[in-house]
């Protein structure tokens, strides 16, 4: 069985975590970037591999090294983010490129909303049409100067009180142009991009607006 090769970045074409299967005979970095078509450098169960990949290695991690926004991705409801890849690699990156602080935010669902509990949101969305305006606001952000890299990752589909619905990362020359950054792209995420939420709570269902105003739904009969 081939290992997994996850690409980030966007050169030749590349997709944030495309995955390729490489053959067992594939195990020097020249032979992989060959296949891949891209320079980098490659990490493996997180470590730096200088030559060959480690023995049992059943992930490689290719790290395209241009500046911008690293990843601009909609979630399925059954899609993990590997937290601890993403932020190595942005830190990675960030000390390569002269940036000194990573900011995270982690939104979830709430349990709670005025008085009510919640059972479930759910997100409705065009996967082409919302990654495209998620990566025309990252774009817009990571080329302010002092940003190095944004990264947003938002869920769509059935989401229960505790799930995470949205990742924003970024890394900057200072924290505050990273802390501040993060809140501006959030912001700007929850207005533009075209999820849509609704709301299914104990008193009944609701669609919420970007500004957190609750439209009450109107059930059939």
């Amino acid at each position: 069985m081939g290992r997994r090769l996850h690409v980030l970045g966007f050169r030749e074409g590349n997709p944030f975590h495309h995955v390729l299967e490489l053959s067992e005979e594939c195990v020097t970095i020249e032979c992989i970037i060959e296949r891949v078509g891209v320079e980098g450098a490659i990490y493996a169960l997180g470590r730096r591999v200088e030559d060959k990949l480690p023995e049992g290695a059943s992930e490689v991690y290719l790290l395209s090294p241009p500046p911008g926004p690293v990843a601009a991705r909609l979630l399925g409801p059954n899609e993990r983010l590997d937290f601890n890849m993403v932020y190595e690699v942005l830190s990675l990156r960030g000390g390569a490129t002269g940036a000194g602080a990573l900011v995270s935010f982690a939104g979830f669902v709430k349990g709670l909303v005025e008085g009510s509990t919640v059972h479930e949101l759910y997100y409705e969305a065009v996967r082409e049409l919302a990654e495209r305006e998620m990566m025309r606001i990252a774009e817009k952000y990571a080329s302010a100067p002092g940003v190095r890299d944004i990264a947003v990752y938002h869920y769509h589909g059935p989401r229960r009180p505790g799930d995470p619905t949205i990742y924003v990362f970024v890394t900057a020359v200072s924290r505050h142009q990273a802390f501040t950054t993060a809140a501006i792209v959030l912001e700007e995420i929850k207005h533009k991009v075209p999820v849509y939420k609704l709301e299914k709570r104990s008193d009944g269902e609701y669609w919420i607006l970007g500004d957190h105003t609750r439209i009450p739904r109107k059930l059939g009969r």
